[in-house]
Order: C-alpha cells, then sequence, then structure tokens
C-alpha cells in the first residue's frame, strides 16, 4: 500500500526519471552510533533509485549556523534533518521550501500522523515530512525492590499527583528520590509542559501568553514546594531530568524513571543487576489525559538545487517501513500511519527495553507538542526558565516569576 502511494505521488510530481544526481542529506547527532542504519537506508535508495546518489553529512552542534552558511553560499543542501523550533524558525525566514510544492498534501495524509503533520505546518503549510518522534512520558520503569522498600504498590499510581505522593514516601522510607520531573531545559521550556498536561492553557484566544493563572501559579508552588522538601533535588536545575534520572536511578538513589526506553540503555551499562530487575509500565498523565512529545523532520531548503529528487529520498527514509526499521534500532517514536498496529513493533521478549520499546514505538498517533513555540524562542525560553528558576531558589514567588515571564513573552514574542 505505502509502495502504491508514494509511487502514485511520485508520477503525479514527474518524479519517474530523474538524469544522474547528487543529492546531499544532512543529519543531526545520528552519526557514528546509527552509521549502519543510515548507510544501509541510503544504500537501499539508491538501489530502488540508481539515477540518485546520497551524499551523507552528519552535522552536531553547528547545524543551524552551517545551515544558513551554506545557503549563503550557494551551497544549500538538499535534505536536512531538522526539529520543531528550527523548521519553525526556518520557515519564517522563508528558507525552507513547502513540502506541498513537491508532495501532494492529500499523499501527506495517507502516510502521516495528522497530530504530527501538525507539529510541522506552518501558517497552513506542512514544512517537514515527519521522522522519529518521541514522547516526553512515554512509559514508566521502576525500581520494585524501592518501591517495596517504602511499601508503595504501582497500582496506586495513576497521574502525576499520585508521582508526586509516592516521589514522597519513597523518599521518607529510603533516602531515595522517587520521581524527577523536569523543571529546567536549556532547550527549551519544560516546565511549560507541566502546564499543558494539567489542563491549563499557554495561550489565550487572542494568542496572548496567559500561563499566569491561579491555577498555573498554584501548580508552580506545588513543585516549588517539593524541591523545598528535598522530594525531588535541586540539582534539577542544573542538570536536565532525563540526564539526572539515569544517573541517579542507575546508582540506585531514585526509583522511578518516566521517559522514553532509551534510558535503559544506560542502566543496562552502568548497573546490568538493575536493568534485570526494572519493571515497565504504562507512564501516569496529568488532568489533560495526553502525552506531550515532539518529532525530528525532514526539510528541503528552497536553495536546493534538486527539490524533486530531495523529495522523492525523504520520502523513503520517513515511510513506514523505514522507520520501523530504525525503531528497531533504537527506540524512537514511529510518526508513519499504521505503526500502532504494526508487528514490527511489537515486544519479541520479557527483557524491560524491548517491553518499553514496543509500548512507546507504537505510540506516535499519541504525540502532542503541547504549544505552537513563539518566533523569538531563545530569548523568550531564557527568560521563562530564568524565573522559573528564581521560584525554585525563593528569589521570587511563584506569581511574580510567572507574571514576570507572561510580560517577558507577550512583550517579545513578535
Amino acid at each position: 500500500m505505502v509502495k502504491r502511494l508514494l509511487a502514485a505521488g511520485a508520477m503525479a510530481l514527474g518524479l519517474s526519471a530523474f538524469a544522474q544526481t547528487q543529492i546531499e542529506f544532512w543529519t543531526y547527532y545520528l552519526s557514528p552510533n546509527f552509521d549502519n542504519y543510515i548507510k544501509s537506508t541510503i544504500a537501499d535508495f539508491e538501489k530502488a533509485n540508481p539515477t540518485i546518489k546520497v551524499k551523507w553529512v552528519d552535522k552536531q552542534d553547528t547545524m543551524e549556523r552551517d545551515l544558513t552558511a551554506s545557503i549563503a553560499l550557494g551551497k544549500a543542501p538538499d535534505v536536512v534533518n531538522l526539529w520543531q523550533d528550527s523548521t519553525f524558525a526556518g520557515a519564517q525566514n522563508g528558507i525552507l521550501l513547502p513540502i506541498t510544492q513537491v508532495v501532494p498534501r492529500g499523499l501527506l495524509d495517507q502516510l502521516y500522523y495528522p497530530n504530527v503533520l501538525d507539529i510541522f505546518t506552518v501558517e497552513g503549510q506542512v514544512y517537514g515530512l515527519p521522522w522519529y518522534g518521541w514522547l516526553d512520558q512515554g512509559v514508566m520503569m521502576y525500581n520494585p525492590d524501592l518501591f517495596a522498600k517504602a511499601g508503595v504498590d504501582i497500582r496506586s499510581i495513576k497521574n502525576t499527583d499520585d508521582l508526586l505522593a509516592v516521589s514522597e514516601k519513597i523518599k521518607k522510607a529510603t533516602g531515595a528520590y522517587g520521581w524527577l520531573p523536569p523543571v529546567k531545559d536549556p532547550n527549551g521550556a519544560s516546565f511549560l509542559g507541566r502546564f499543558f498536561l494539567e489542563g491549563l492553557s499557554i495561550y489565550d484566544k487572542d494568542g496572548k501568553a496567559n500561563f499566569n493563572s491561579p491555577a498555573h501559579v498554584a501548580l508552580l508552588q506545588k513543585y516549588v514546594d517539593a524541591m523545598k522538601n528535598d522530594v525531588i533535588p535541586q540539582e534539577l536545575l542544573r542538570k536536565e531530568a532525563f540526564q539526572l534520572s539515569n544517573e541517579l536511578y542507575s546508582q540506585g538513589k531514585s526509583a522511578i524513571i518516566v521517559g522514553a526506553p532509551t534510558s535503559l540503555n544506560r542502566v543496562k551499562e552502568a548497573n546490568p543487576d538493575l536493568y534485570k530487575k526494572t519493571k515497565i509500565a504504562s507512564a501516569p498523565l496529568g488532568k489533560a489525559g495526553i502525552q506531550t512529545g515532539g518529532a525530528m523532520d525532514l526539510v528541503i531548503p528552497k536553495a536546493s538545487k534538486n527539490q524533486a529528487a530531495a523529495a522523492r529520498f525523504a520520502l523513503f527514509i520517513t515511510n513506514r517501513a523505514n522507520q520501523v526499521k530504525f525503531a528497531n534500532v533504537v527506540p524512537i517514536v514511529c510518526t508513519a500511519k499504521g505503526c500502532e498496529s504494526d508487528p514490527g513493533l511489537k515486544a519479541k521478549s520479557d527483557d524491560p527495553l524491548e517491553i518499553g520499546k514496543g509500548m512507546n514505538s507504537s505510540s506516535g498517533r499519541l504525540i502532542n507538542p503541547g504549544f505552537k513555540p513563539p518566533k523569538n524562542t531563545d530569548d523568550i525560553y531564557k527568560n521563562f526558565n530564568d524565573n522559573i528558576e528564581a521560584a525554585f531558589l525563593g528569589k521570587k514567588s511563584a506569581k511574580q516569576a510567572l507574571d514576570d515571564a507572561v510580560a517577558f513573552w507577550n512583550a517579545n514574542a513578535k
């Protein structure tokens, strides 16, 4: 079915034949860990499309800067692996091609989950083909020994309020932390997700930030109190939650990891005995009953000289079969329609990572980015994080921190 759809789309766009063409494909932080997968997938594509050759370049810290420079120098790559914020910025700056100029919108709707397509939609235009995604909540991985010592039953955890309550019990009984929630993220504004998960708005009907209502203040204060009482560690202000969770869990100093099952790779390496004991459960959700998350995409710069070939390659890399293969290399969340029932994503053993992968990778239909980022993301997110940190450190009240963040956001989101 997917092959027929891709073939129909190619014929509609006149993609059935090419003179010998070389396209340049940039990825983000995928080498060297995923060299075998990327190289073999490129080889499969070139076998099926013998007139197109693909040059693969993996970019890391300098990705966005290099992209801007290459376009300015007239040496633009043809397919680029970006993420939501960078795709949004690229679309706003006019350097990306609307995908619907080279791929029919009807084909996109048949191939990808609508919620993920929406992540890469700017002012009604789709700018990126969804590739691999993630769920911030993902699954819950826990240490049954610490649960037993604290007298905690996993069945008692049904939502995030329960997670905080159980974390307090675990800390008092064992000295280990329970759940380490994201409170500060140098690459985003992770605490905004806490609002969204609990059904609280980020914007009002006019598009203005409004996350300083009494309900928002009360929620922030709940987490501030948790840190003040050492239910969650202050180190969360200095390290991202996923990194600190992995470190402390592997050392037996925390009992819960909520997130992508990839976390277990680090646990397996650092503490094999604990890895074998680790149990997997569904991630508890907030009052909104949703999972926040996001996805990486493949975009085509306007300056690409090979847009039709680039589109064919991007469709191939992001098709369901290749996403499922990728998910069996690393537990990504697939963004292609049909992945929720694809047999290639079913757990193949009772290994903790296999179980987590099976639950997580087939859940792309649940990805919800929560809210559209503002245009001036870097400055706005830094200000938000600075205010959140001030609240956690007692330098500002929760109300003052959110009032100040909202005021800055609305004055600078232009």
